[in-house]
């Protein structure tokens, strides 16, 4: 840059790459490189993170929390007034009230409140009509001055989100000396808040209530971490995503970017962030001044639409998007509060399923007016809309309509079966790529889809179960036919999987376009991201952001060589990869590129399901004939219909069971039956009864795991003396006419090798980390060793080697690298195969965290 002429510096200086490290009182984060936009986004998110480090959210919490348990101490003992809360909220209640709820409506109730009281703060600032709270402290009765006052600002300036809800929380209190002593204690608290300066200034209140929320007293449900939400919606809104010419205030004014199922906002408020940057920098790049005001006003008032079944929630959202820039006075907000259940037995935003509009009801039951008059004049109408969107970013409810997950869960028992009977229909009658049995998130991505315009975006966290689960592939061919995929990130940190609060669920980001003409040959490629260390500030998110950015495309699997690693100094924080996405629609499953956290393994895993062995720093070595195992074998019953069928037995009987994987007994390949069932005389309740003739001939010998915990278990298929049924195996039988006790022992020796474990955890479902499923459509095309293609000393030397081997205890499997008869396995297939060695794929494999919950 010295030798620059001066007139050329800043052109200069924007083309430059830079080396940037972050030196704070808590340490150093190390060098990471990127250009002039980096350097401006880093300031702004390492501003946050001081201001976080030094306590001011955790003090703002600690304030908050004190003042809400003292209004708690007084009204959770009024029946009454929890009772009208729970019906101001959206509670629903059924039957007795327990000491939990009683506290979750009371709290939530007082947090409504004094947030209220904070804005109100804040707005007497910048409006003249708006009084301090201090002049509401010198009435004598608080209750009537809030309502009063309240009721002012609704019809002068409007906030109805923000100030609605709290008013109608204070009508339902009663004016007890201790309740009007309680909501003093909340308008202190309130005072307090504003004092400190820079958790509004910094535009840090949203982080204040997500942290306050993360805990189950208050509203019990999961929302999306901030890194997360900021990293996704970086991926989503990136500089050239959704339109050009982010300059144009106009142009910005045009796009809808929604969610439907909002929560407090979180993803808006990162949508809000994400296109504030693309602005400034625009603006910057043409030496434009940024009107940042009504830029705050148009994404208010214009572009952001918010949808959630909890009032409560949306009068947070309202809050913290406000409070971007307290001195804008916002006409309306697109937040709108749905009814779930009911009378009517509404779905919530699922209702957007038979209508763009929709006529709700209030919070008290009667049909809401179509238009309403402020201050200000009429105002358009307020039934719920939705318009056609250019990004829709959700984190759907995850609910599911099997086991104890029940769909709808939040509801009293009497209008579940009703609503989830509605739904069901509702989804058939639409057509709609989605299973129920998949859950809520499937339905919201299809209801999503339909209101996405060509060429906008999807921007989802959803259950990892999106790229492998069976009940998910509709989702898939949805994704396949109309979209593009860009991004997949996966976490691979065995601290946490996931990318929502409060959960262990491993979770993805995943970032389509709709296609809405074909796309260049270098827009092609999915991006896949397998993170080693999942962000835990907004500066890991933005630095994972402007690596992927600022460097050209990842190396594409399975043409080019290693991968993009993402660094954050001498911290590695993940590695990107590249696929043509022409390819990635083909599969079945997209399990495979997230499979595992570094990247010679992918290829490796690639090449594998290819029938060739990969080997880092040697490139292809081998060739393997591979099959269907359904060509070789028929799956045995699923565990439902097992237990549809039979219960245990307390004495032997002509049904023998292999019950049960425990890690510490079940630990050689050779195994015998530890159970017995008896057939059941009549069926459960609510289940169907499974004929014993049509189970008991599915029974096997071999066993393949139906379920695993990777990190304590040691097989992954074993083999039973007799035939046996199983509650946590697949009973696995060969077809009649194939040499079965021959290759029911090579078939155990492949899928316990290295080279068989690596091709079933590309196809597993992943539940939780190391909490693994194998589904039987996946296995049933799972490529296996062709035994039929082997030569008959080939045959002989495998099934001696079982012989030899069969009754060894192996290792769990984070201990494969120093596992001798683990080793033995993998050098009797390379050696009968003709094979090179690949011992470097065990050890590889023996460190993935998702085997041994150890990070990188």
């Amino acid at each position: 840059l010295r030798q620059v002429e001066f007139d050329q510096l800043k052109s200069q200086l924007n083309d430059s790459q830079l080396e940037v490290a972050i030196f704070t009182e808590s340490g150093e984060r190390g060098f990471t490189s990127g250009g002039i936009d980096y350097l401006t986004t880093l300031l702004h998110q390492t501003l946050d993170q001081l201001i976080q480090q030094q306590d001011v959210v955790a003090q703002a919490v600690a304030i908050l929390d004190a003042g809400i348990d003292q209004v708690n101490a007084v009204v959770r003992d009024t029946p009454g007034f929890i009772s009208r809360a729970a019906q101001i909220l959206g509670i629903r209640l059924e039957g007795k009230i327990t000491p939990s709820q009683v506290n979750g409506i009371s709290r939530i109730s007082s947090l409504v409140v004094v947030n209220a009281m904070i804005f109100q703060e804040i707005l007497a600032e910048h409006e003249g009509a708006v009084y301090p709270l201090h002049r509401m402290l010198a009435d004598h009765n608080l209750l009537a001055a809030c309502s009063a006052h309240w009721r002012l600002i609704l019809d002068e300036i409007d906030y109805y989100p923000i100030f609605y809800l709290a008013r109608e929380i204070i009508l339902s209190l009663t004016a007890h000396a201790d309740t009007l002593a309680a909501l003093k204690n909340l308008a202190d608290t309130a005072q307090r808040i504003v004092s400190l300066r820079a958790a509004l200034r910094h535009d840090l209140m949203g982080r204040v209530y997500h942290r306050l929320l993360a805990e189950a007293k208050y509203l019990g449900t999961y929302y999306t971490s901030v890194p997360a939400a900021v990293l996704l919606l970086k991926l989503a809104l990136g500089d050239n995503a959704l339109m050009s010419g982010w300059h144009d205030l106009a142009r910005i004014a045009q796009l809808r970017i929604a969610d439907l199922a909002c929560g407090t906002g979180t993803l808006l408020m990162a949508a809000a962030e994400a296109v504030s940057d693309n602005y400034l920098r625009a603006c910057a790049r043409i030496r434009l001044n940024p009107c940042m005001g009504e830029l705050h006003r148009f994404l208010a008032e214009e572009v952001i639409y918010g949808y959630d079944v909890l009032p409560s929630a949306l009068h947070l959202t309202a809050s913290t998007l406000a409070l971007r820039a307290p001195d804008i006075a916002f006409i309306k907000m697109n937040l709108f509060s749905l009814p779930l259940g009911g009378p009517d037995y509404r779905l919530g935003s699922l209702e957007f399923l038979k209508s763009r509009d929709l006529k709700t009801r209030d919070l008290f039951g009667a049909l809401v007016e179509t238009r309403a008059v402020t201050g200000r004049g009429e105002i358009e109408d307020q039934a719920a809309r939705i318009p056609d969107l250019d990004l829709c970013v959700m984190n759907p409810p995850f609910t599911r309509s099997v086991g104890g997950n029940l769909l709808f869960g939040s509801v009293p028992n009497k209008e579940r079966q009703r609503m989830q009977s509605d739904l069901r229909e509702l989804v058939g009658r639409n057509n709609l790529k989605a299973s129920i049995t998949a859950g809520l998130g499937a339905v919201f991505t299809a209801l999503a889809d339909r209101y996405l315009k060509p060429g906008g975006r999807l921007a989802l966290v959803l259950p990892k179960a999106l790229i492998s689960g069976v009940a998910w592939e509709p989702t898939r061919e949805l994704l396949r036919s109309r979209y593009r995929l860009e991004y997949l990130v996966c976490s691979h940190d065995p601290w946490r999987w996931n990318f929502s609060e409060s959960t262990d669920l491993s979770e993805i980001l995943l970032v389509a376009a709709k296609i809405n003409e074909a796309p260049a040959a270098d827009a092609d490629n999915l991006t896949v991201v397998n993170l080693w260390r999942n962000p835990t500030s907004a500066i890991d998110a933005v630095t994972i952001f402007h690596a992927l950015k600022d460097n050209p495309t990842p190396p594409q699997l399975p043409q080019g060589q290693g991968a993009l690693e993402l660094l954050m100094g001498q911290e590695k924080l993940g590695e990107a990869i590249s696929i043509s996405w022409e390819e990635a629609k083909g599969w079945l499953q997209w399990m495979l590129p997230c499979a595992f956290a570094q990247s010679d393994l992918i290829r490796a895993a690639y090449q594998l399901l290819q029938g060739k062995l990969w080997l880092p720093g040697y490139g292809i070595k081998g060739l393997i004939h591979l099959c269907a195992l359904n060509s070789l074998v028929k799956l045995g019953p699923d565990v439902r219909d097992i237990h549809d069928g039979f219960k245990t037995s307390l004495s032997p009987t002509a049904y023998a069971a292999f019950w049960g994987h425990n890690a510490q007994s079940v630990f050689t390949m050779a195994q015998t039956p530890n159970a017995y069932l008896v057939p059941l005389p009549q069926a459960k309740k609510n289940r169907p009864l499974r004929r014993v003739e049509d189970l008991w001939p599915l029974a096997g010998r071999v066993l393949l795991a139906e379920r695993l915990r990777l990190n304590t278990q040691r097989l992954t298929v074993t083999r039973c003396s007799e035939p046996v049924l199983s509650n946590m195996w697949w009973p696995v039988k060969f077809i009649e006419h194939i040499n079965m006790d021959c290759f029911e022992k090579i078939l155990m020796l492949w899928l316990n090798s290295t080279l068989g474990l690596i091709t079933l955890l590309a196809h597993r479902q992943e539940t939780e980390g190391a909490w693994i499923k194998f589904k039987k459509p996946v296995l049933e095309n799972l490529p296996v060793l062709d035994l039929e293609t082997l030569a008959h000393d080939q045959l002989d030397r495998l099934a001696a080697a079982y012989d030899d081997l069969g009754h060894q205890g192996l290792q769990p499997f984070p201990e494969m690298h120093v596992d001798p008869v683990r080793a033995q396995i993998d050098a009797t297939i390379a050696e009968v195969l003709g094979l090179p060695d690949f011992t470097i794929l065990r050890r590889l494999l023996a460190q993935e965290p998702v085997v041994c919950l150890r990070r990188l």
